[in-house]
C-alpha cells in the first residue's frame, strides 16, 4: 500500500509544480545577461513588431468588416435589388448613384460592382459596363479575361479575395489589385448575386510599410489560403517565391526562426481569426547579433545550486501537501465499488474525488427530477393500503418536506371512468390543481387510479371531530368546484370516513369508492358521503350496512387484508346479537348472497369446496372459515384481472403506436387523449414497459423502417423519409448519421 501511494501521479504533480517554482530564479538568473546581450535586443525588435503586426491586423479587420457590412448593406437596399435594378434605365442610373455613396465612404476601396446571377452586365459606381469592358478597358487585367470574371462571381458562395495583376493605363507599367468579393444575400445558401470591392495594393502596403522602420526586411499579407495579397520590403533582396518557401512551414502565429540558402531568418507572424489572412514580418536574423554572453559559467552554477536547493524543498512540500488528499481519497475508495474500467483512473486522486462529486450531484439532479413521481407513488400507495409501516410515512413526509397532520384524513374520489369525455388538455390540468390541495384547515394530494378509472385525493386535517363533516362539504365543494372549472362539468364525489392516521387512508378509500358504487340513489354531480349510508340501514338488529358495503368494495379492489378486517368486523358483530336462530339464519344467508353477488358481478363462479360449507354450516366459526377462503379466491381473480387488463392496455397501446407512428401529428397528448389517461401517466408507462421514452420508441420505429425501404425499395430518399412521419429531411439525415455512424444513401449502398 505505500508503494502505490509513493508512486501516485498527483504526488509527482505536486513535486513537478514545486520544483518549477524553484526553478523559476534559475530560469530569471540564467536568462538575464543572455536578454542582456543578444536575445533582449531581438525579442524586444521582434516584439514591437508583433504589436505592430497586430495593431495592422486589427485595422485590416475593421476594414474587411466594414466591407462586409457594406455588402450585407447593399444586399438590403431596396434600391438594389434585382427586380428594382433591372425594372428600367432610370433605376440602373440610380443603382449606379447609390454604389457611388457605398464607394464614398469605404476610403481604401477603388471601385464598387455589383453583379446578378444571369445578367451579362456589372454595375458599377462608376457606370453600367460588360465583363470584358470592365476587365480589359477599366482595369486592364493581365490574368482575367472577362468570361472567367464572370464564372467567379457567378460560383462564389463565400467571401473571397483574389490578387490581379494590372497593367497602367497608357504606359507598360505593371501593378496589382484585389479582388474582394461577397456573395449576397450574406449567409445564403443560394446568393442571387455577388458585390466585389476593388482595391489597390498600394493601399495596403502604405500602411504595412512603416512598421520596418530603420531595419531591413519584407512585410507580406496572406489569404486564407496562404496567397500573398500584397508585400512591402525594404534594402531586402528576397523575392516572393523564397517568401512562400520560408511561410510554408511556419502557420502558428508568433514569432519563428527560418533558414533558406543559408541565411537565418527571424519571422513573426499574426493571424486574423475574423478574416483568415496571415500578416508576416521577414528579417535576416544577422542584424541582431552582437555582444556575447559573459559570465555564463558563474551564473549556471549559481543557479544550479539554487535548483539544487528548491528540489529538496520540495520534495517536503509535496509531502505535506498530498497526505491530505490522499486521506480523502482512500476514504471514497472504501465508499464506491470500482469495475475493471476504472483501474487507470484509480491512482489519481483527484479524479477520483471529482468523480464522486460528479456523481453525487447527477445522482441528486436524478433524485430532483423524479422527487414527483416518488411523491405521487407514495400517495398511490397510501391510498391503496400497500403502506404499513407508520415509520416510513414519516420518513417520507419528513424527507420530501411535506407537512401533513396526522390527527385526522380521509379520501374523496371523483370517477374518471370515461363516461363524459374528457380532453387530454384538461385532464392534465385538472391534475395540475388536485396534485396539491391547500386550504385553511386542511392539505390534500390527489393522485390519478388509472387501473380504477379515477382521481383520489387524500386529506389530511388537524381539525377536531366535530367539525370534521364541515371540512369535508368545504373540500368536496372545493374539489367539485375545481373538476367542473377544467372540465366543463360538475362530478359526483365519493366522501370516505375520516380515519385516524394516514396509514389508515386505504380504508376511507374503500369506503369512498364504495360511496361512488351507490351513487345511483342520488343525482349526477352530487356529493355521496359514506357515513351517511348508515341511515339507509332499516333497523338496528341486522349486521352493519357499513361494514357490508366496505367488504364488498375491498373484494372488487383485490383488498385482501380489507376485505377480511370488514369480515371479522361483521361475525364480530353477529356474535354480539342475542336474535332468534331464524333470524341468525337469515342474516348469513344475506352474508353469503353478499359474497354471490360480488362474485357473480366480477363472473367468477363458486368451486365446488366451497358450496358445502356455505349450505350446511352449522355454526358462525364454520361459516367464517368459508367466507375467508372465498375473500382469498377473490381477491386473488381480482389482481389477476388487473395484471391481464394492464397487459392488454399495453398491446393495445402499443399497437397503436405501430399503426400510427408514420403520422407527422403523432404525439404523446394525441395518444394519452386516445386512451383517455393523463400525459405524465403515459409517459411513465411507456418508460416501464419498454426502457425508452415514447419519443425514442417511436424514433426506433420509423429507423427500423427507414433501414428496411432502404434496403428492399427504390423509393428517393426524401420519399422515404417523408413516408415515415418526418417532415425535416435534413434534420432525420443528421439523426440517422448520429445513430448509424453512415449516411442514409451510404447505408444503401451498403446494405441495398
Amino acid at each position: 500500500m505505500r508503494r502505490k501511494r509513493t508512486n501516485s501521479r498527483l504526488f509527482y504533480q505536486f513535486l513537478l509544480s514545486h520544483v518549477l517554482i524553484f526553478a523559476i530564479p534559475f530560469i530569471i538568473l540564467s536568462s538575464v545577461v543572455y536578454y542582456n546581450a543578444v536575445v533582449r535586443f531581438k525579442s524586444e525588435i521582434e516584439a514591437s513588431n508583433v504589436y505592430k503586426l497586430n495593431q495592422v491586423k486589427n485595422t485590416f479587420d475593421l476594414l474587411a468588416r466594414g466591407l462586409d457590412n457594406t455588402a450585407s448593406r447593399i444586399s438590403i437596399d431596396s434600391e438594389l435589388t434585382p427586380f428594382v435594378v433591372k425594372s428600367g434605365k432610370y433605376k440602373e442610373i440610380e443603382a449606379v448613384d447609390e454604389l457611388g455613396k457605398y464607394k464614398a465612404n469605404n476610403t481604401i476601396v477603388d471601385e464598387v460592382a455589383l453583379y446578378f446571377h444571369g445578367d451579362e452586365r456589372l454595375y458599377t459606381s462608376s457606370g453600367i459596363n460588360s465583363f470584358d469592358t470592365f476587365a480589359k478597358r477599366v482595369y486592364g487585367f493581365s490574368d482575367l479575361d472577362g468570361i472567367r470574371l464572370d464564372e467567379e462571381m457567378s460560383r462564389l458562395q463565400i467571401p473571397e479575395i483574389r490578387r490581379i495583376q494590372t497593367t497602367v493605363t497608357g504606359s507598360s507599367q505593371q501593378q496589382n489589385v484585389l479582388m474582394y468579393m461577397f456573395p449576397i444575400p450574406r449567409n445564403s445558401q443560394a446568393p442571387y448575386g455577388t458585390v466585389s470591392f476593388f482595391i489597390r495594393e498600394s493601399m495596403l502596403t502604405d500602411l504595412v510599410g512603416p512598421i520596418l522602420g530603420d531595419f531591413n526586411g519584407s512585410v507580406y499579407i496572406l489569404d486564407s489560403k496562404d496567397s500573398i495579397l500584397a508585400s512591402r520590403s525594404h534594402e531586402n533582396d528576397l523575392t516572393e517565391q523564397d517568401a512562400k518557401q520560408l511561410l510554408v512551414s511556419k502557420t502558428q502565429d508568433g514569432i519563428h526562426d527560418a533558414k533558406l540558402g543559408g541565411e537565418h531568418y527571424s519571422l513573426m507572424q499574426a493571424k486574423s481569426k475574423w478574416t483568415g489572412w496571415s500578416y508576416v514580418i521577414v528579417m535576416p536574423t544577422d542584424q541582431f547579433l552582437g555582444r556575447v554572453l559573459e559570465m555564463r559559467t558563474f551564473v549556471l552554477l549559481i543557479c544550479g545550486a539554487v535548483v539544487a536547493f528548491g528540489i529538496l524543498i520540495a520534495v517536503l512540500l509535496s509531502t505535506r501537501q498530498y497526505r491530505p488528499i490522499r486521506i480523502i481519497a482512500d476514504y471514497v475508495r472504501t465508499l464506491q465499488v470500482w469495475t475493471h474500467g476504472n483501474d487507470n483512473r484509480r491512482h489519481n486522486e483527484l479524479d477520483l474525488i471529482r468523480d464522486s462529486v460528479q456523481a453525487t450531484r447527477d445522482l441528486m439532479k436524478r433524485i430532483d427530477e423524479q422527487r414527483p413521481i416518488v411523491r405521487e407513488q407514495f400517495f398511490v400507495r397510501l391510498i391503496l393500503g400497500l403502506i404499513k409501516d407508520e415509520e416510513e410515512t414519516i420518513a417520507f413526509l419528513s424527507r420530501e418536506n411535506l407537512s401533513l397532520p396526522e390527527e385526522n384524513c380521509f379520501v374523496t374520489v371523483i370517477p374518471m371512468d370515461g363516461s363524459e369525455y374528457i380532453s387530454t388538455q384538461n385532464r392534465e390540468e385538472l391534475l395540475r390543481l388536485l396534485s396539491e390541495i391547500s386550504m385553511t384547515d386542511a392539505v390534500g394530494y390527489g393522485v390519478e387510479l388509472i387501473p380504477d378509472q379515477s382521481l383520489a385525493i387524500l386529506i389530511s386535517t388537524g381539525c377536531n371531530e366535530s367539525c370534521l363533516r364541515h371540512v369535508q362539504e368545504e373540500i368536496a365543494g372545493e374539489i367539485a368546484r375545481l373538476f367542473e372549472h377544467c372540465c366543463g362539468f360538475r362530478p359526483t364525489v365519493g366522501v370516505g370516513s375520516p380515519v385516524s392516521g394516514l396509514i389508515h387512508a386505504n380504508r376511507s378509500y374503500i369506503e369512498a369508492s364504495a360511496a361512488m358504487e351507490q351513487s345511483g340513489r342520488i343525482r349526477k354531480g352530487e356529493t355521496v358521503y359514506f357515513a351517511d349510508m348508515s341511515e339507509w340501514q332499516e333497523g338496528s338488529e341486522w349486521y352493519p350496512i357499513e361494514e357490508q358495503i366496505r367488504l364488498v368494495q375491498s373484494m372488487k379492489q383485490g383488498n385482501n387484508a380489507a376485505a377480511k378486517t370488514a369480515l371479522v368486523n361483521i361475525v364480530h358483530d353477529l356474535e354480539g346479537k342475542e336474535v332468534s336462530l331464524f333470524y341468525f339464519r337469515c342474516m348469513s344467508f344475506d352474508l353469503i348472497n353478499t359474497f354471490l353477488r360480488t362474485m357473480n358481478e366480477l363472473k367468477l363462479s363458486i368451486p365446488q369446496e366451497y358450496r358445502s360449507h356455505l349450505a350446511e354450516f352449522t355454526t358462525l366459526k364454520q361459516l367464517d372459515a368459508g367466507m375467508t377462503g372465498l375473500i382469498d379466491l377473490i381477491c386473488d381473480y381480482v389482481q389477476a384481472n388487473k395484471e391481464s387488463k394492464n397487459t392488454a392496455m399495453g398491446a393495445e397501446i402499443f399497437q397503436y403506436i405501430e399503426q400510427h407512428y408514420q403520422e407527422y401529428d403523432l404525439n404523446l397528448e394525441k395518444i394519452a387523449d386516445h386512451f383517455q389517461m393523463s400525459i405524465s401517466y403515459f409517459s411513465r408507462y411507456m418508460k416501464d414497459q419498454t426502457g425508452y421514452t415514447f419519443t425514442e420508441y417511436v424514433t426506433h420505429l420509423r429507423m427500423e423502417e427507414v433501414k428496411r425501404l432502404l434496403k428492399h425499395s427504390d423509393l428517393a430518399i426524401k420519399d422515404i423519409v417523408a413516408s415515415v412521419g418526418y417532415s425535416d429531411v435534413s434534420n432525420f439525415m443528421r439523426k440517422f448519421k448520429n445513430t448509424e455512424g453512415i449516411t442514409l444513401g451510404q447505408y444503401r449502398k451498403l446494405y441495398s
